[in-house]
């Protein structure tokens, strides 16, 4: 039985406290990338696997709190919502990047192999596991979907050929001559020292724990006391919130013109958030969490999938167009997310297939 019973207490009571567990998540997340920021210096890792690997990790710790939890209370909806809907805007959060700090266009900025391997591994997973929700996901081991557990393994081959670039093609950017990222030599302010770093480390994995179980718990009071339905509520408030610490993680990398490691971290951070669905199993009591799927998490998938390819577009044009001090490309994400959102709340109640 839960602790705290927040279908019992008043919307705006629910909201209130979902804002602040929002912010617990922002707060813990920003200092937990600082940190690993500084470890990744200290250990002497390449931008990409940094993103992948460290970044990706830490800042997706909130998505893995809501999913243990929403999983945990039953709710296949709140999680399908918020995985698929977390990759979505994650990828829009690139583009905001775009918007608010390259002024350019940022895939103009990024011509690395390992990128275009990393979109590449995402759009498989992204399409695996709508698949496995097509077809009901009938084959099941101990209680966990065979769909999730070859997304777990997608995701452990992702770190692996990211981590070592002998595996990718020698493929180079035709210009020479174009700009590309800036590796990042400086530690960061404020970090601190020898061991203490790691309590501190802990201390905020805590928290981003705790804050991501408050947003799962609330967000599904939300769902059913405002009839928006647990997808979309997964999809537009509870990824909105547990994307906090991409967005600043992303901001702050463009800002130091680490290009490289601020669009990794999305990519890493999303094939992260596939992966989870194997989590999700783990603690879903019905069967695979993934046969529960309804169309509002067809939905948020397919729009994954769109905004996903028209950012790979973006990275193998690699031409610096620009509308309104943004990319093309990151101009068409944009509008495709937010009509995407109207979709989403169109098919909000309706079930699966």
């Amino acid at each position: 039985m839960p602790w705290v019973r927040f279908s019992t207490y008043p919307l705006l009571v629910n909201l209130v406290v979902f804002t602040a567990a929002g912010l617990v998540v922002w707060f813990a997340g920003v200092r937990l990338s600082t940190y690993a920021d500084a470890v990744s210096i200290r250990m002497r890792l390449s931008q990409a696997f940094l993103g992948i690997a460290l970044l990706g990790v830490a800042t997706s710790l909130a998505e893995v709190a809501t999913t243990i939890t929403a999983a945990s209370i039953g709710n296949a909806d709140l999680v399908s919502g918020n995985l698929f809907g977390g990759v979505a805007l994650q990828i829009t959060v690139l583009a905001i990047v775009d918007l608010m700090v390259v002024r350019g266009a940022l895939t103009y900025f990024t011509p690395s192999a390992v990128l275009l391997f990393q979109g590449a591994m995402l759009l498989l997973m992204l399409s695996l596991a709508l698949a496995g929700g097509a077809i009901g996901e009938p084959i099941v081991v101990f209680g966990v979907g065979l769909t999730s557990i070859l997304l777990a393994g997608g995701y452990l081959l992702t770190l692996r050929i990211s981590k070592d670039e002998t595996y990718l093609p020698r493929w180079r950017p035709s210009d020479e001559s174009a700009p590309v990222s800036k590796q990042k030599q400086v530690e960061p302010d404020g970090v601190p020292e020898g061991r203490k770093l790691y309590w501190y480390i802990a201390v905020m994995v805590l928290l981003i724990f705790a804050g991501g179980w408050v947003l799962a718990q609330t967000g599904d009071a939300i769902a059913q006391q405002t009839n928006l339905g647990a997808s979309f509520v997964g999809a537009a408030l509870v990824a909105g919130a547990t994307s906090l610490p991409e967005l600043s993680t992303t901001l702050t990398a463009a800002r130091h013109g680490n290009h490289e490691m601020a669009v990794s971290n999305i990519l890493g951070t999303n094939c992260l958030e596939m992966a989870l669905f194997f989590i999700g199993d783990l603690f879903f009591s019905r069967g695979a969490i993934l046969a529960e799927m309804n169309r509002s998490a067809f939905v948020a998938g397919t729009l994954s999938l769109i905004v996903t390819c028209i950012f790979l577009l973006g990275l193998l044009e690699r031409r610096n167009r620009t509308v309104l001090g943004m990319g093309v490309d990151s101009l068409a994400v944009l509008i495709t997310y937010i009509v995407g959102l109207g979709g989403l709340y169109y098919v909000r109640n309706e079930p699966g297939f």
